[in-house]
């Protein structure tokens, strides 16, 4: 079978890519909202899971793999940036920011760390600002003739058991469920940290910026930069979810400033669950100890109720799939100190 759809496939994507022409299934996609939780009325408590077309999606992975060759050998995407990169991920983004808040907070100093919440991220981005951003970005001819296709005139419907909602045109964003989507999101906020001066961390949409905020005249730093962000989501019209914004006051001789996006105060919180991980103000990590040990638990639970074989083997390996992920999970961040904390986790 591979011998016999090579060829045709091969010359469908060579004649697509020449053409900067994008066939109309390759740009519709049905969507399943998957309940999350809460209110199962509230439409936000739903994760939209969009299935777009096979064939598609081989051209878009050849598409990426080229652009992502092209963006790491010019060394385009700055360090900042942890997601859907190779040789990157959650805890490499953790690592590195909970390296210097720690020693900052060691050194008995203050640090101020500031989580930054997009509105609907890849569903507003405008079509024609990230066409800019590519064209600036060096990737042309070709290629962004196709993408430029490829955004245009996209349509989606809601698919629930069967029944299918009319078709929708879509304006704006990174196609859900794509290949490509996630490297164009990449691209386009790829300078939202020029000229700042504090540490600032992206893991695809995932903001936080951290300053040692001692003094007044630090933390008005990090209010100058929170103002170069809201100047470039601006020009570039990209919103943020201030409700969902947070500062975390870290450190015991904290000056507690307050931080604004626009004209409105970010509000103040206690802790952050950080990319799964939770962070407190005193830099415990006794929380993340006891959300572990709770998803553990329950597994363990699910598992005891719903296996009927329960053999040393059996149990051993639903062990080590299901549970030790939990406890596991970016523990080279979290790695407990306590006694009380390390006794609890041994009981699991």
């Amino acid at each position: 079978m591979r011998d016999i759809i090579c060829r045709p496939l091969t010359l469908l994507f060579q004649k697509s890519l020449s053409e900067g022409v994008v066939p109309s299934d390759w740009k519709h996609a049905n969507i399943t909202p998957i309940f999350k939780k809460g209110d199962r009325s509230n439409l936000s408590n739903y994760r939209p899971i969009s299935l777009t077309c096979i064939t598609g999606k081989v051209m878009e992975a050849i598409i990426k793999e080229k652009m992502v060759d092209y963006l790491d050998s010019n060394n385009i995407l700055r360090d900042s940036q942890h997601g859907f990169r190779r040789g990157r991920s959650c805890l490499t983004n953790l690592l590195e920011f909970f390296e210097e808040a720690t020693q900052e907070v060691d050194d008995k100093k203050a640090y101020d760390v500031i989580y930054l919440d997009f509105q609907k991220a890849f569903d507003v981005v405008p079509h024609k600002r990230l066409l800019l951003k590519l064209k600036a970005t060096g990737i042309l001819g070709t290629v962004a003739t196709w993408i430029d296709n490829w955004l245009t005139d996209r349509k989606q419907r809601v698919v629930i058991r069967g029944t299918m909602s009319q078709w929708a045109c879509v304006h704006s964003g990174v196609p859900q469920g794509s290949i490509l989507g996630p490297l164009l999101f990449l691209i386009y906020i790829n300078d939202i940290d020029t000229n700042i001066y504090s540490k600032l961390m992206k893991f695809a949409d995932d903001t936080k910026v951290g300053e040692v905020a001692d003094t007044e005249l630090a933390a008005q730093q990090l209010q100058r930069d929170l103002d170069l962000i809201s100047d470039w989501a601006d020009t570039w019209q990209m919103k943020f979810n201030i409700d969902k914004c947070k500062v975390l006051h870290v450190g015991s001789r904290n000056i507690k400033y307050r931080y604004f996006m626009g004209p409105t105060e970010i509000k103040v919180a206690n802790y952050e669950k950080d990319l799964g991980v939770y962070l407190d103000a005193s830099m415990s990590h006794s929380r993340q100890c006891g959300e572990a040990i709770k998803k553990a638990n329950r597994m363990l639970g699910y598992i005891s109720r719903c296996v009927e074989f329960k053999s040393r083997e059996a149990m051993l390996r639903l062990y080590n799939s299901l549970v030790r992920p939990h406890l596991e999970y970016c523990v080279q961040v979290w790695s407990p100190y306590l006694k009380k904390d390390i006794a609890a986790l041994e009981k699991v």
